[in-house]
């Protein structure tokens, strides 16, 4: 559980920076940028949880929550308002560098 729970807040914390950082997407207010990011990084940690557990090789489970964790990036994105993509290659650019952090994360911090 404590696994699970600093996954979910550094993973929070890293989106946050990764957004306000970077010039590709626009968010109006900080309360969505709070929400969006600590959204993403609570589901980002399911995913890698659920991931580990549900698929016998390791490599598959990280995988498939890398994958889902860049689709959730991007449906929050289009869903809460707010959020203004300008430019949607460095966007991606934003979501591919979120998913490999996943990667790693999921690789350094385990569930016990």
């Amino acid at each position: 559980m404590c696994g699970f729970l600093l996954r979910a807040v550094f993973l929070s914390v890293v989106l946050y920076l990764l957004l306000s950082v970077e010039a590709a997407i626009h968010i109006v207010t900080l309360g969505g940028q709070i929400l969006g990011a600590s959204l993403v990084g609570l589901l980002a940690a399911c995913y890698n949880t659920l991931g580990h557990r549900l698929f016998t090789h390791i490599w598959i489970g990280r995988i498939v929550a890398a994958i889902w964790t860049g689709l959730t990036v991007m449906v929050v994105a289009s869903l809460l308002p707010g959020y203004i993509v300008t430019d949607p290659t460095d966007f991606s650019y934003i979501v591919s560098v979120f998913c490999l952090i996943t990667w790693t994360v999921n690789y350094f911090i385990e569930d016990k």
